[in-house]
């Protein structure tokens, strides 16, 4: 969305900004002289920055609800078709965004539809990777999540129409793909969990290591059901709230990190620096997004070697380092450009820092820590604390900016140390250990 904000046309057309016929130079100096006019000379509307929050926000808040949404349709129909549901309705807001034509209005809820399929299957997509995923790559296939993410972000970041395509190609390509055993288990479906087991395995069904995990996966959903159903308030039972409040808390320190405020609105804080209106919009956000895309591969290479705790612990210093030298540099941009260009490296550096470590874990980890019967509900919990600080991100991000400019990186640096104290001291690591062994390591750490 970041690209479509600052397009000429779309800020003229929906009355973001106001142009009255004047130009700017390649400095982006006024100019009478025609030949010389590189940009329009715009003049920003009184509710620009309102208008700019909605819009960015009315995503983060479908999603928000489309992670509750989850909750329920995950049990009822499995993690397979609701993921397939999702994808359908992604397409219908796609399909809404790419036909607004008339009013901002119409982007705004087409983006909100958007928003549910993200956090319905931002809930169930992690949780069926780490379902069907062996214990000992769980985390680097369940990391592929974020990678998809950034790819997306780095391959159709103005697209809108064509994001038709990947919520169709979703729905479709799931159909080929097995359900999850453990929510096979939970419906009295052994036979068909043993057969999937068996083919996650390429062995035979009689194979020892597939009837081991199916016994697993029985007794987990026997332990389940003599518990009898799950609700919400049990999240915060003795023995699984403290797995609750890390993963809420993860998430929400996700989101202070400030990436979502450089995603978003990356190109008025190139433009604060001091670049061209043409490596503002263009040439800077695809390196950015290259440089997200790419940083997250370290991170699927490092969740499993290194662990899910010391990857917070390490990229929480790496931000808050690099957010300081982002701030120290912008200061200086009026000295030279030498200056602009550090303080850019400083950005490209802290979403190195965030797309390795802060991106792919929470996701990973969510996903993990909770037993059966309450995995989707907790997993619930993250999710919401996700999209409800990046809603808070996104509607306030274009105000922040205003008022504070680049001061606002020192406020992100300040959380991240909150991050670096919360993910030392609070947070246990789970590198390597099965889903049905979660409950004995968290046993008596509320």
């Amino acid at each position: 969305m970041n690209v479509v904000l600052v397009m000429d046309a779309f800020r003229i057309f929906f009355k973001f900004h106001h142009w009255n016929g004047d130009g700017l130079d390649e400095k982006g100096q006024p100019t009478k002289d025609v030949a010389n006019m590189m940009y329009r000379d715009l003049k920003e509307a009184d509710n620009k920055a309102t208008l700019e929050g909605l819009i960015t926000s009315s995503f983060v808040l479908g999603a928000l609800c489309g992670a509750l949404m989850a909750t329920y349709l995950g049990e009822k129909y499995g993690r397979q078709r609701t993921i397939m549901i999702g994808a359908c309705i992604f397409t219908c807001g796609a399909v809404i965004q790419g036909l607004s034509a008339r009013s901002w209005v119409m982007i705004a809820v087409g983006r909100l539809i958007t928003g549910l399929s993200i956090g319905c299957n931002g809930v169930l997509c992690p949780t069926y990777i780490s379902e069907v995923a062996p214990a000992k790559i769980r985390g680097t296939l369940s990391s592929c999540y974020q990678l998809m993410t950034t790819f997306v972000l780095l391959l159709l970041p103005s697209l809108t129409l064509l994001s038709v395509v990947p919520g169709l190609g979703l729905a479709l390509l799931m159909c080929f793909l097995p359900k999850s055993p453990r929510w096979l288990c939970s419906k009295d479906r052994d036979e068909e969990a043993v057969e999937v087991l068996a083919k996650l395995n390429a062995t035979s069904t009689s194979d020892e290591l597939v009837q081991s995990e199916l016994k697993a996966i029985q007794e987990d959903v026997a332990a389940t059901r003599a518990a009898g159903s799950s609700s919400f308030g049990e999240l915060f039972s003795p023995v699984i709230r403290r797995r609750t409040f890390i993963t809420f808390l993860m998430q929400l320190f996700q989101q202070w990190t400030g990436i979502n405020v450089i995603m978003y609105y990356q190109s008025q804080i190139y433009n604060e620096i001091g670049f061209t209106k043409f490596m503002s919009t263009v040439v800077l956000p695809i390196i950015n997004n290259f440089v997200n895309f790419i940083s997250t591969f370290p991170g699927m290479w490092g969740i499993e070697r290194l662990g899910r705790k010391t990857l917070l612990v390490i990229g929480s210093l790496m931000m808050m380092v690099f957010h300081i030298s982002t701030w120290a540099f912008s200061t200086q941009t009026s000295k030279g450009k030498t200056w602009q260009y550090l303080a850019v490296a400083s950005i490209f550096l802290m979403v190195f820092s965030f797309a390795w470590t802060w991106g792919p874990v929470p996701w990973v980890y969510q996903a993990e820590v909770f037993p059966l019967r309450v995995r989707v509900k907790g997993s619930a919990v993250g999710t919401v604390s996700n999209f409800l600080n990046n809603w808070i991100i996104a509607f306030v991000g274009p105000a922040l900016m205003k008022a504070w400019s680049t001061k606002t990186f020192l406020l992100f640096a300040a959380a991240c140390l909150l991050a670096w104290v919360y993910s030392q001291f609070y947070v246990i690591e789970c590198k390597g250990v099965s889903i049905d062994e979660m409950d004995a390591k968290m046993a008596g750490k509320a």
